[in-house]
């Protein structure tokens, strides 16, 4: 069903506010909310507002955190998110790097007590827009065997790369560690459909493309043994470096247990102490169009920029978007829990 973005915009701060979270915070969190349904990652939009609540509710995260830097070495931070709303504790962790910018041409920040933060690529673009190079990392619940395993031990661990390149925006790529975010197969799962093959393995080890065996086992490393090195070196930059949890030792958030202590990871590079800034932009900007001018494979019709098609679903989404019924629903049945007049 379409949805006007107003709306939808409206209902979720309601939603959040009225569970706790102040009116700042609560709009933090529904911008990158918003922000994904927009992209068309619904994966990371609405369907996680009700276990963000959930977890409100049952004290597993702190609706008013505390957040502060607790190890402070010039441009290399330790933050300390207080087990508040992964997209507040992201806001003010870069909030902190901006600042040290002015004076740093690198900043560096681990952040421990954190959780789950939505889509790391809503972080390094908003330092891109900025005028940043950045990267942007988190670790997650264990979801994903090591390569040649079966049992769920890393999690899907994200990581995103930007930087701006003038007139075409920006380069984003946003990419979990796993073939694809768990988030996804909850999405599969939602609308009732198989899952493209070599995604995910049963709890015998065995591959799968039903979401719900695959929710029951593991998902499998992007490109075999690569991505599950990957998974694991962002667990140190996201854990080994800040205190949180790794990955095998992280809460789910759909479970209501124990705190998730994420830990998440932020790189930026002040790109004018560096080179010119206008002409790295006109750089990149020439560099993409000779990538997109390039001769296409068969069966492909354009060469596209990573973050390219998310941002064109940006711009075709800007009023109205699709919400399905089924997250509709869960968003009307909050609101009514929670004593929110809606129309």
């Amino acid at each position: 069903m379409n949805k006007k973005i107003s709306e939808i915009f409206e209902l979720t701060q309601k939603i959040l506010e009225a569970s706790g979270v102040n009116p700042k915070s609560a709009r933090e969190v529904t911008e990158s909310i918003v922000d994904a349904e927009k992209r068309g990652i619904e994966s990371h939009g609405l369907i996680r507002l009700k276990p963000y609540v959930d977890r409100i509710q049952g004290n597993l995260i702190n609706a008013e955190p505390n957040i502060k830097i607790v190890k402070d070495n010039s441009s290399i931070m330790v933050i300390d998110g207080d087990n508040g709303l992964g997209q507040v504790v992201a806001i003010q962790t870069l909030e902190y790097c901006f600042e040290k910018l002015q004076t740093n041409s690198t900043v560096m920040a681990t952040v421990r007590n954190s959780n789950h933060f939505g889509t790391a690529g809503y972080f390094s673009r908003i330092a891109a827009e900025n005028g940043f190079l950045a990267i942007v990392a988190s670790n997650a619940s264990p979801t994903m065997a090591p390569w040649g395993g079966v049992n769920p031990l890393l999690g899907t661990n994200p990581i995103a790369m930007s930087f701006p390149a003038n007139n075409f925006g920006d380069f984003t790529l946003d990419m979990a560690t796993s073939g694809t975010a768990k988030g996804k197969i909850r999405t599969y799962e939602r609308n009732g459909t198989d899952m493209p093959p070599g995604l995910a393995i049963d709890k015998d080890g065995y591959e799968t493309q039903d979401p719900k065996t695959a929710l029951n086992g593991s998902l499998l490393p992007i490109g075999q043994h690569k991505g599950y090195g990957l998974s694991m070196f962002i667990d140190v930059l996201c854990a080994g470096l800040s205190g949180a949890s790794l990955s095998s030792e992280t809460e789910s958030m759909f479970k209501s247990g124990n705190v998730a202590n994420t830990g998440q990871f932020f790189l930026l590079i002040k790109i004018e102490d560096v080179v010119d800034s206008e002409s790295f932009k006109d750089r990149m900007e020439s560099w993409f169009q000779l990538l997109k001018n390039s001769e296409e494979r068969p069966g492909f019709e354009e060469i596209l920029i990573p973050g390219e098609l998310e941002n064109r679903k940006k711009k075709e989404n800007s009023q109205m978007v699709n919400v399905s019924e089924t997250t509709y629903g869960e968003l009307q049945e909050m609101a009514m829990k929670l004593n929110i007049q809606t129309d």
